[in-house]
């Protein structure tokens, strides 16, 4: 069927998958600790795409080993940094507040291409970015600025923006990819990741914070394996591949609507009235930004 190789329809169920992910996460609290999670995640990512690949892996290595430190990067921001980071933020953090904030994740990607790559990009762009932003500090805040002025913020909410960032320098790096395709490529990054997750699980152990899962942990676990870090990973590669970081970076803004539905009606979350602010303040930045780029 061609909508199942249509970008548009590839990076919406990506979109979907990842806010499969943020329920997982939520829902993970108290049944798996969170490096744990990166740890199991790759492992069996790991060994599912090598099964699948084992016939493109020997010529992907023999581009890759000339990039290697092109693929040690983008496996740690990518995959270790951003899935520790995301799954630390939500045990301090509620599933909804998770998708919002990784809804603004196109504000990231924009502002590390133009440093990176050195895109362009005018006035009117960067209030886009800057109206994006703000509607972090809605989130953070609770829509109570004062709190920002006390420092009493969200620390879920910091440390999901920080998970962003690496994830974007992860998404904007995607430009430089090699000449491979997406399932050997995403094989290679799921050994980074699983290699780079380790330290992370050892403090785990020897600080006494791991959690061991029961049934409820080991699904939550599957869930997480098999659409976030398996299929949507797929997804988002071809997804860029077809249409570029920057468009592909702007289905992240279906992550926090979906988010949120899920959690309401898994999770029984409360959908608030600044959680709503803060959503159409992303809507508003990304348009504007968007709008600009097709006149230009």
């Amino acid at each position: 069927m061609k909508i199942l190789t249509n970008a548009h329809f590839l990076l919406m169920l990506t979109s979907l998958f990842w806010a499969f992910n943020t329920i997982a996460g939520r829902a993970a609290v108290g049944e798996v600790s969170p490096l744990l999670i990166v740890s199991t995640r790759w492992f069996f990512v790991s060994i599912i795409l090598t099964i699948i690949c084992r016939k493109e892996l020997i010529n992907a290595w023999s581009i890759l080993n000339k990039r290697l430190k092109w693929l040690t990067i983008m496996g740690l921001f990518g995959f270790t940094g951003f899935n520790s980071t995301y799954y630390i933020a939500a045990h301090d953090t509620i599933a909804i507040n998770l998708g919002l904030v990784q809804g603004t994740m196109p504000a990231f990607i924009i502002i590390i291409a133009r440093f990176w790559l050195k895109d362009k990009v005018n006035l009117i762009q960067i209030l886009g970015v800057f109206i994006t932003f703000f509607a972090v500090l809605v989130v953070v805040s609770s829509g109570d600025f004062k709190t920002l002025m006390t420092f009493q913020i969200n620390k879920g909410d910091v440390v999901m923006v920080f998970a962003c960032t690496l994830y974007a320098v992860y998404a904007v790096g995607l430009r430089k990819k090699p000449t491979i395709g997406a399932l050997p490529l995403l094989t290679f990054f799921s050994y980074i990741a699983f290699l780079g997750s380790i330290p992370g699980l050892v403090y785990e152990v020897y600080s006494e914070n791991l959690i061991l899962p029961g049934t409820k942990g080991i699904l939550i676990l599957a869930v997480i394996v098999i659409f976030p870090s398996f299929l949507a990973q797929i997804f988002f590669m071809k997804g860029v591949e077809q249409i570029g970081p920057a468009r592909s970076g702007l289905y992240t803004n279906l992550v926090p609507i979906f988010s949120s539905l899920l959690a309401v009606f898994f999770l029984g979350e409360f959908f608030r009235i600044y959680h709503l602010i803060s959503l159409v303040l992303i809507f508003i930045g990304i348009y504007i930004f968007e709008t600009q780029k097709k006149e230009n």
